[in-house]
């Protein structure tokens, strides 16, 4: 069984799955990117006049222009992994300058083709821009008088009419049938990713089911311990008066208080269970109202009945149940607090509303020199409540008081 106190590992998200696929595609451009240079290194470059005579030796410019031309085309196919229009305009380049050149380097094809295999990873829209370039570039290479340059040689469309439209059936063909295989292996991949993403949400969703049943579990048997010793403090309470004729009425006023006070924590013991127990309780599982604002003057009242020294300045109305639930409790842990720590010093309340407003202000002496604030658990769980509503909690020790100053938002009362 998991420990309940150990925090829940963070949901899996989006971005992890989509590293690890520009991942994946970022591999394939690579080893196509590596292709593509391989057979450029490997093509004669040579320039090509109108006149159609071939130039085996081209002078130092025609190498260097094919050189950063190559360089440009192995670098779009890398660009298409993650920009795969720009990476489009980049490996398309080179070509706009057919018309002064006449080169139709097919390693600068491959490229333009790479790039439309690496966007069809993505999605087949991305696909679009360079399969409609490729696919241009043919039918311009089909319907000119251009020769194009391969590691073998020089080499043509064809021989016939001004467009060479079985050359050109054959293009679309090896183009579309390689982006339709890109397509085909980015869709099983996305949905691999889907599966694992799917079975790691699943996972976890098992997980935080076993940590709420347990921690339901540990909930019902600190109930047990816990409502059996307080209602023995209420059963003594309300038979001491009769084990004890002689006691006086102050005495047997106490004891009545006391039985009422384990009681009504009785009662909110088993409220918190029925919160706790909601994974395997029934709906119809009757609960009481929270505490609002309105019951903080009873919340003083019985801190008074208990001899604390309560004093109470200022007012609220028109508060929002949602924010009288959190200073309901924040006002109680202040004076359990004050309790605990300087009994029988007097607490000083400070109710303030507001435009826009609402909050209260507690504070009681210091028994003992000022020292920083070490929040425990019951100031951690006003902060908590408090940062739910969007609100804001101030507890520190000044040089003579301890100050809790609770602030929340509410909307403007008409």
């Amino acid at each position: 069984m998991p420990d309940p106190s150990t925090p829940l590992v963070s949901a899996p998200t989006a971005a992890a799955p989509r590293v690890r696929a520009d991942r994946q595609r970022l591999g394939t451009a690579v080893v196509l990117a590596v292709l593509v240079a391989a057979f450029q290194l490997a093509t004669p470059i040579m320039g090509y006049s109108w006149s159609g005579v071939v130039d085996l030796t081209p002078g130092t410019d025609a190498r260097a222009v094919a050189g950063v031309a190559g360089v440009v085309v192995v670098a779009a196919v890398v660009l298409a992994v993650w920009r795969p229009v720009l990476a489009t305009v980049v490996a398309a380049a080179p070509f706009a300058f057919l018309p002064w050149t006449g080169w139709f380097m097919v390693g600068w094809y491959l490229a333009l083709v790479g790039v439309a295999l690496v966007a069809a990873l993505r999605t087949w829209r991305a696909a679009l821009p360079p399969y409609a370039a490729a696919l241009g570039l043919a039918a311009v290479y089909c319907g000119g008088n251009l020769v194009g340059f391969t590691p073998i040689g020089a080499v043509t469309s064809g021989s016939g009419p001004p467009f060479r439209w079985l050359t050109f059936a054959l293009y679309v063909v090896w183009v579309t049938g390689a982006v339709l295989v890109a397509l085909a292996f980015g869709a099983r991949q996305r949905t691999r990713r889907r599966e694992a993403l799917a079975q790691q949400q699943e996972e976890r969703a098992l997980t935080t089911d076993a940590l709420a049943r347990e921690r339901a579990r540990m909930a019902r048997d600190l109930h047990d311990v816990v409502a059996h010793h307080v209602s023995l403090i209420a059963v003594r309470a309300e038979s001491a008066p009769y084990q004890y004729p002689d006691l006086d009425a102050d005495a047997r006023a106490v004891l009545a208080d006391v039985a009422r006070d384990a009681r009504e924590a009785l009662g909110e013991l088993r409220e918190a269970l029925n919160v706790l127990r909601r994974t395997d309780d029934d709906a119809s599982v009757a609960r009481r109202p929270q505490p609002t604002a309105h019951d903080v003057d009873g919340l003083v009242a019985d801190a008074r009945a208990a001899g604390q020294d309560v004093r109470v300045v200022g007012e609220w109305s028109h508060v929002p149940d949602a924010a009288g639930y959190v200073l309901f409790r924040a006002l109680q842990e202040a004076l359990t607090n004050a309790r605990r720590h300087a009994p029988g010093a007097p607490v000083d309340v400070e109710l303030v509303q507001r435009a826009g407003e609402v909050g209260l202000r507690v504070s009681q002496p210091l028994t003992g020199p000022a020292e920083p604030v070490r929040p425990g658990r019951g100031l951690v769980g006003m902060r908590e409540r408090v940062d739910a509503l969007g609100g804001e909690l101030r507890a520190d020790a000044t040089a003579s008081r301890f100050v809790v100053d609770v602030r929340l938002p509410v909307a403007v009362a008409p």
